[in-house]
């Protein structure tokens, strides 16, 4: 479902983000990308969200080339990917119920569609009552599930998230990994950036870790050298 063809980012001044990846995620994984920061995590992700185009090398999702799609049909494209980003973006001024509402209507849905199936993505991350609330009346905990509300609202067929635990408590964590564990048992593929040890520990999922850009272990649980 993934492709990673040789693939190498590199910024103005000749820094190099990513170099030479290669690596193939199938549909319905949960996948773990694990590295501390600097190590090309997010630059992996904006890759697979076309905000980011690839030095070299091809990225491709479902056997599509995303370099070959044109600028104007990006945001068509994005509607298949769900993204959770590390700022979790929520819109300030508007309800949980309006964030969510927001980002279907972007897509192209019915009011009908909106009414139906809001209510329907609270309620299975547990936010119903929480509805009318703005962001700001929100714990962490709470924030996370929103966002992750918002980024499966439209149905995408991969779901990323980048470092979703990265400012919450334990126990929290351990609430938004049972959250994404759900959604992967749904059939949606699952792609969660973290330098979180205790939460890749919790897994037996693959974890593919990155270090100055380069895979360095792709493998099933926690690599030894990483658990060290």
């Amino acid at each position: 479902m993934v492709e990673f063809e040789d693939v190498s980012v590199e910024y103005p001044g000749g820094v190099l983000a990513l170099s030479e990846v290669n690596l193939t995620i199938q549909r319905g994984e949960f996948v773990f990308l694990l590295g501390q920061t600097g190590s090309g995590k997010s630059t992996l992700l904006k890759l697979l969200i076309r905000e980011l185009k690839p030095t070299r090398g091809r990225v491709m999702i479902q056997g599509r080339d995303l370099s070959t799609i044109p600028e104007k049909s990006v945001p068509f494209f994005r509607r298949k990917i769900g993204f959770v980003p590390q700022d979790i973006g929520l819109l300030p001024n508007k309800k949980v119920w309006e964030n969510l509402a927001y980002a279907m209507r972007a897509a192209g849905h019915s009011r009908y569609e909106v009414r139906k199936r809001v209510p329907e993505f609270l309620e299975r991350l547990n936010l119903l009552h929480r509805s009318s609330a703005f962001p700001r009346a929100l714990s962490g905990g709470e924030q996370q599930r929103v966002a992750i509300a918002r980024a499966l609202i439209n149905n995408p067929v991969l779901l990323l998230a980048d470092e979703p635990t990265g400012h919450l408590d334990p126990e929290t964590s351990r609430g938004i990994l049972a959250v994404l564990e759900d959604i992967n048992t749904r059939g949606t593929t699952v792609l969660m950036a973290t330098h979180d040890l205790p939460i890749v520990q919790q897994s037996a999922k693959r974890v593919i870790r990155l270090e100055r850009g380069t895979v360095v272990s792709d493998t099933i649980g926690l690599p030894e050298e990483a658990d060290a």
